[in-house]
């Protein structure tokens, strides 16, 4: 039966990836050095009062197991553990009032946003935050190669600890962030920011620091996450097309072409100057009302 179960999450997951574009799944075992590790546990092995009581004894749950759930999964996650417990949840049924809003990903600020009645900036120098943790990791990496056996492990553990601060933070940025546009906004406009195209050594014109930072961010695990709250609340994610938005003056259509890593952009006619992320944003929202015309209704 549990071989079963293997067979058929694995179908599920190859599928999925292949009809996404991933290609073919290549079957292999996880290695012990992986930080995350999970194994099945039946639904009728856990209860309030722990996972097989009668045999590991008695334990205490952080939170309330719900009254009916499938099988679940032990998860050790860089030393922690956690109890993955599956639930059928209905959609949130909500009136669509037509609140749209554009985002523009970015690696100084993660998300700023442009609506019809508001604007503003999430994770404002989140990346500065997370880059302090990554470079105490590197330091602690660059330890354990020199350091003797006891040291070494104690370094290993430390280094563990360290990844799953960053994720963690990383995780509650990306969960706040959309609990607030799906509880604001009613369709959403995100950009294509393709994190993997843009880091590539070949035809990047990034430096290394800005890619780990991207990457670190993880904007498309966040573009997945806010597609899945989106579903849930009966809100709409839009895919568009950034092309150009941040070059062009979002209130006269001028194309800055040696904009290169300013902060603001200036129109060369007025003078007049905003915020490129900002403009970003702006851009992204005027360009989507042109490219589906079925946005206006939405707004009018």
């Amino acid at each position: 039966m549990l071989a079963n179960l293997k067979v058929k999450g694995f179908e599920s997951i190859s599928k999925k990836k292949f009809k996404n574009g991933g290609g073919i799944s290549k079957v292999k075992f996880r290695s012990r050095k992986d930080p995350i590790q999970s194994c099945y546990i039946p639904k009728s092995a856990v209860s309030d009062k722990g996972i097989y009581h009668t045999i590991l004894g008695e334990v205490t749950f952080k939170e309330a197991l719900p009254q009916s759930f499938g099988d679940c999964r032990l998860v050790k996650a860089y030393g922690d553990y956690y109890l993955t417990v599956p639930e059928e949840v209905s959609r949130q049924q909500s009136e669509n009032q037509g609140r749209v809003v554009a985002l523009d990903p970015g690696i100084r600020t993660f998300i700023t946003f442009f609506s019809e009645s508001s604007f503003g900036e999430i994770g404002i120098s989140a990346n500065i935050q997370i880059q302090k943790l990554c470079f105490r990791l590197d330091k602690v990496i660059s330890k354990i190669a020199k350091a003797k056996c006891k040291s070494k492990r104690r370094l290993k553990l430390a280094a563990t600890r360290l990844r799953g601060k960053i994720k963690n933070l990383v995780d509650e940025l990306h969960k706040k962030t959309a609990r607030f546009l799906v509880d604001n906004f009613d369709v959403i406009l995100l950009p294509t920011f393709e994190t993997s195209r843009i880091s590539k050594k070949a035809k990047r014109r990034i430096r290394s620091k800005s890619v780990r930072q991207m990457l670190t961010l993880s904007h498309y695990r966040f573009k997945q996450f806010l597609k899945h709250k989106a579903f849930e609340t009966s809100k709409v994610v839009m895919d568009v097309n950034e092309a150009y938005t941040s070059k062009t003056v979002s209130w006269t259509g001028e194309i800055i072409h040696n904009l290169g890593g300013a902060k603001f952009i200036k129109s060369p006619t007025d003078g007049r100057v905003m915020p490129r992320d900002l403009n970003g944003a702006r851009g992204i929202f005027l360009r989507a009302l042109v490219d589906t015309p079925s946005l206006r209704e939405c707004i009018c």
